[in-house]
């Protein structure tokens, strides 16, 4: 994950692409989770990485990227407005993203091992369909 200011805009970048995102929410949506033991000792969703269709966001429960990046690489990104009367950007930058963006580091660092088994078993079902002749 990378934040940006540009302009009165933060930007969050992925270390992953939006595709990847999509995909894991239609194979492997658990992989896009991060789960702790809470007091208790039972499990529970702490963080969620997801996508939308509007510019995204991010808070302490999760980040939803709605756009990528305008190179080869497409990351998914969040694009989020620094209210009038920030004096200090970065610091604002780094109390709005702070935890959650390392929340979604630990995510993120799932997504490797999720996407390659997910292509995998796509790569098993392509293989065992045949058409007719």
């Amino acid at each position: 994950m990378k934040i940006t200011i540009a302009g009165d805009s933060i930007v969050v970048t992925s270390s992953k692409t939006l595709a990847d995102i999509k995909k894991l929410e239609k194979y492997n949506p658990k992989a896009l989770a991060l789960v702790e033991k809470n007091d208790d000792g039972e499990k529970e969703e702490i963080f969620r990485v997801s996508s939308t269709s509007g510019t995204g966001s991010i808070n302490q429960y999760g980040a939803s990227f709605g756009s990528v990046t305008h190179d080869d690489k497409k990351l998914a990104t969040i694009t989020m407005t620094i209210p009038n009367g920030i004096e200090d950007a970065v610091k604002y930058a780094a109390e709005v993203v702070g935890k959650a963006g390392m929340l979604l580091n630990r995510v993120e660092a799932q997504f490797d091992s999720a996407i390659k088994a997910v292509d995998d078993e796509m790569k098993e079902i392509l293989d065992n369909i045949k058409v007719a002749e």
